[in-house]
């Protein structure tokens, strides 16, 4: 079996890729890493589209924590659009550190390493939005933009090196299945609404019931929240006003008004209900009320 990298370089030169230089680093010879929990490495979550070798797309996600490990996959393409390879990979505490372990795979599932083998970065330095392991990189490019450069063997002097440029994806616009006549629907947005203000409730009283022993914050999480009401009934009142001469003016207003509340609500559960740890979090991570 060939050495991952001698692979990779072939295909990067079979597919006429252009090298970029100096993303990566390598420690020296015994290096420690440095401490680092899974915790800070938020900001590598999502779905990650870009190219890949040769300009073919390529496509990177990373699921939340579990526990003390991330789970992420690539995905390298073809030109026709079919799968070139694929990794499998877990960034993972280890000792009071980092290491993203991974494994290749052809089109039909079969490994580039051995049964028990598997390729190992260790963590080298972390900084915001920036994960340097020993021949690995990743690490943010503006606000949703995201790297990942990985260092090859080569004969050649300069250090050689394979970089991926990927772009977040965007996130699916939020709809709702609320059919029939104007008042109809509009009945059925108020439905949704209540219960999206009803889980802002219970988010909230967890929130204020974890730090009930410091009135400094739980002052602090109900003036945050009496701000937040002010702003939403604005704001969706504004809305209100720009479509006051059509039927769908109650409707425009309350798609706002969901909105906004379930953004706060996990604006709470990220601020309030999340640890600095890998503990797991009080309430779970909320998504779109339907």
């Amino acid at each position: 079996m060939k050495p991952i990298q001698t692979i990779l370089a072939a295909s990067l030169m079979l597919c006429g890729g252009q090298l970029a230089a100096q993303e990566t680093r390598v420690g020296e010879e015994g290096f420690e890493s440095p401490p680092a929990g899974i915790y800070e490495m938020y900001w590598l979550e999502g779905l990650w589209l870009g190219t890949g070798i040769g300009g073919a797309p390529a496509t990177e996600s990373w699921l939340p924590p579990t526990g003390t490990t991330m789970v992420g996959t690539f995905v390298q393409q073809t030109d026709e659009g079919t799968i070139r390879f694929s990794e499998h990979m877990y960034l993972m505490e280890e000792g009071d550190s980092l290491v993203l372990k991974l494994k290749h795979f052809n089109a039909d599932l079969t490994g580039w390493e051995d049964k028990e083998g598997m390729v190992t970065f260790r963590l080298l330095e972390l900084e915001p939005c920036a994960a340097y392991f020993h021949g690995l990189t990743l690490r943010c490019e503006g606000d949703d933009g995201l790297v990942a450069a990985v260092r090859m063997k080569s004969d050649k002097p300069e250090p050689q090196e394979l970089v991926f440029r990927f772009e977040r994806a965007p996130q699916p616009s939020v709809t709702y299945d609320c059919d029939g006549s104007t008042a109809e629907m509009d009945a059925c947005m108020l439905e949704i609404l209540e219960r999206s203000q009803q889980r802002k409730a219970r988010y909230l009283e967890a929130a204020l019931e974890r730090f009930a022993d410091d009135e400094a914050v739980v002052t602090a999480i109900r003036m945050g929240d009496s701000a937040f009401e002010a702003y939403r009934e604005n704001e969706c009142g504004a809305v209100y006003e720009q479509w006051r001469d059509g039927t769908i003016r109650n409707m425009m207003s309350l798609t706002c008004s969901i909105g906004l509340t379930d953004e706060r609500t996990r604006t709470i559960w990220s601020s309030w209900l999340t640890y600095m740890d890998s503990s797991p979090p009080t309430l779970p991570e909320p998504r779109p009320t339907r």
